[in-house]
């Protein structure tokens, strides 16, 4: 049954996720064009407001508050906006992301202060947690694509902690969440400013001014972490990989060692038979 983007009639809120899953494969499979340079993206579905250009944080913004604009709003206009913010973050977002981190492992950097301290394994914080509500954070949080390992709640200061997975993806995870918060206008920076508005969650990545903070969420980051920069895990890595390979070295080696004993000894005749010839030469 084929499908057209360019249909107008009004769907209800039931056919809404599926409507978004049908434009996310759009964009997917180039449908629809979003991305025109490494810093220019445009908005595919508002060609009307003179094709205007966005940076890939602005682009986002601009899906977001589409898709969670009035309910007022056409159904479709919405789901349409819902599956670029999808796609954003699953694919272009990823896709940038990870050229950044080949560009880490290539050059890494030297000197002091060239790189943020990070707490290490990846953590993200919320604040302004309700107690109540925190069982479900977790479920929250996957269900937005942040794949969190858990989420723990600390006994005072209304925060929680996220921890995400110690490879590049966590990484990626981690960012993607500190970056829709920060989209949001609820990133560290807001809050740092507006702290007391106990009704908005805020979110961002673990650094070394959290960690070094006096209370509770302090002493869990370092009980629980270590400060990293991204350049002293790309050497690690590095040298975790140069370890392993040498191992495997050796161990082919001996591999081939044994390999060789049991050759010669497979090729040499029994103790017995060699006995025998012996007798044989003895009596001719």
């Amino acid at each position: 049954m084929s499908y057209s983007s360019e249909e107008e009639t009004d769907i209800s809120d039931s056919e809404l996720d599926e409507y978004v899953d049908r434009c996310y494969e759009q964009l997917k499979d180039g449908s629809r064009k979003v991305k025109f340079s490494d810093e220019v993206y445009r908005c595919p579905y508002c060609p009307g407001k003179k094709k205007l250009v966005y940076a890939l944080k602005d682009l986002l913004q601009h899906a977001s508050d589409v898709g969670k604009g009035s309910q007022n709003r056409d159904i479709k206009h919405k789901g349409k906006h819902l599956g670029l913010v999808r796609y954003i973050k699953d694919d272009l977002a990823q896709e940038d992301l990870s050229s950044e981190l080949a560009g880490l492992a290539l050059e890494v950097p030297t000197g002091n202060g060239v790189s943020e301290l990070f707490v290490w394994p990846w953590m993200g914080i919320l604040a302004n947690v309700d107690a109540e509500k925190s069982s479900r954070l977790k479920n929250d949080l996957a269900e937005r694509g942040f794949d969190p390992v858990r989420v723990r709640l600390l006994s005072t200061g209304g925060y929680a902690v996220v921890e995400f997975k110690r490879d590049w993806s966590g990484f990626y995870r981690a960012i993607m969440f500190e970056k829709e918060f920060e989209v949001d206008r609820r990133g560290k920076k807001d809050y740092c400013a507006s702290p007391h508005l106990a009704d908005e969650l805020y979110g961002w990545v673990a650094r070394d001014d959290d960690y070094n903070l006096k209370g509770s969420l302090g002493e869990y980051l370092q009980k629980n972490g270590d400060l990293k920069t991204i350049s002293d895990l790309v050497v690690d890595e590095k040298r975790k990989t140069g370890l392993l390979i040498a191992n495997l070295s050796n161990t082919i080696q001996e591999l081939r060692t044994r390999v060789d004993e049991l050759e010669s000894n497979y090729c040499k005749p029994p103790a017995a038979d060699i006995h025998v010839a012996s007798q044989k030469d003895e009596i001719q």
